[in-house]
């Protein structure tokens, strides 16, 4: 009888499996273990560049900062949410929306980067960063042989 109980415990807790998936999967942003929060990031690839989309709902323009990191080929994204909220809290029932600051680096894909020329836009609480591609010239000649 004991069997049939586990049995229905573990049957009774599969619904609740995507959830906790969900919950702990690394392209969630990071709560804990860290004094940063991390944004949500999508990455893509065009024919002549990557645009990394960032979700930062209520983050002010100049509290973002933007590194290329050459060594890790990765682009650094760094910055602030301030909670502005003016009311009176007499209690706290839910907390979904990460304040403080925030950090996040991006490894870009195995492809050379004109890391001069990377630009950004932020609109409607996204950050769109432009990353173009260097063409690798392709450049083909005659090798003369001598004779030794």
């Amino acid at each position: 009888m004991a069997s049939r109980g586990l049995d229905d415990w573990l049957w009774g807790s599969s619904s609740d499996l995507p959830l906790l998936s969900e919950e702990l999967s690394p392209s969630r942003p990071k709560v804990a273990g860290s004094r940063y929060w991390e944004p949500r990031v999508d990455v893509f690839e065009e024919e002549h560049r990557f645009l990394l989309r960032a979700e930062l709902p209520g983050v002010d323009p100049e509290n973002i900062h933007l590194l290329y990191v050459p060594d890790r080929h990765a682009i650094q994204l760094k910055g602030i949410r301030i909670d502005d909220f003016d009311g009176e809290r007499v209690g706290i029932h839910q907390l979904e929306i990460m304040y403080g600051e925030f950090q996040r680096e991006i490894a870009l894909p195995n492809k050379t980067v004109d890391a001069g020329a990377i630009r950004a836009h932020y609109r409607n609480g996204f950050l769109l960063i432009l990353v173009p591609k260097l063409e690798r010239i392709k450049i083909s000649r005659q090798i003369s042989i001598k004779s030794l």
